[in-house]
């Protein structure tokens, strides 16, 4: 009897490279280098990563382990098995603003309804908390395998721009940048490039980080004479314009 091939889903694919070979684990370790650096985290934080890397442990210390929420619809057995919860990115069970920092360690580009992840993580962050986006650059040489179709598994992912997520990041009134640079040739990254060579190198490197701070902004209600902003004219000195009569 005929058996159609099971194939696996396109980021459990990246995992295997990511875990196994070498270039996977020079990538793994300048991760989770730069995360160990960037996270700056304290003891009273609550941080939820969505999708395992299996590089936890380097970048969360056992003294923060208790505070780590991590979640993948498929449950395993891990060192983090006690933390860990199935569910979809899409439906956190998660009440509102409860954590501090969000990390999505290779994620969206394996995802297609990613806008809608980030208003649920924008939804369960506390104000002025930290997100971190690690993410596969389309603009790299490697990136380009994705749209040749004899490269299966993960190189057919749907490669997410780091513009792009700015963009989509601003609406949810995020404050975003471009964090990071992952170079695997030079086994190393580059933070922060200030820079034009760093900002050219960081930009076509193979990986990125984007980090951004969710800001909540307070309207200032005008005053009444401002809501009749329409009926000044030029030449008037700002609080002596005169009213328009209406009838």
């Amino acid at each position: 009897m005929n058996r159609t091939p099971q194939h696996s889903h396109p980021r459990q694919s990246f995992l295997e490279w990511y875990n196994l070979s070498t270039l996977g684990q020079i990538l793994q370790t300048v991760e989770a280098s730069y995360l160990q650096t960037a996270l700056k985290l304290t003891y009273k934080q609550k941080t939820l990563q969505v999708g395992p890397l299996g590089s936890e442990s380097i970048y969360i210390g056992q003294a923060f382990a208790g505070n780590l929420i991590l979640v993948d619809t498929v449950a395993e057995s891990t060192v983090w098995r006690n933390r860990w919860i199935r569910a979809l990115p899409t439906a956190l069970p998660l009440p509102c603003a409860c954590v501090e920092t969000v990390i999505l360690p290779h994620l969206l580009e394996f995802e297609d309804d990613r806008q809608a992840i980030l208003a649920e993580v924008c939804r369960v962050m506390k104000p002025e908390g930290s997100l971190f986006v690690l993410g596969l650059n389309p603009w790299s040489l490697q990136g380009a395998f994705q749209y040749l179709p004899k490269y299966a598994s993960f190189w057919r992912g749907h490669f997410l721009s780091y513009g792009k997520l700015l963009e989509w990041l601003t609406p949810l009134r995020f404050e975003a940048e471009f964090h990071a640079g992952f170079n695997l040739t030079t086994s190393r990254y580059i933070m922060q490039p200030r820079t034009w060579l760093g900002h050219s190198q960081a930009r076509l490197s193979f990986a990125y980080a984007i980090r951004a701070i969710k800001r909540e902004y307070t309207l200032i209600p005008l005053e009444p004479d401002w809501l009749g902003a329409a009926s000044m004219t030029p030449g008037h000195v700002l609080g002596t314009t005169q009213r328009v009569s209406r009838p």
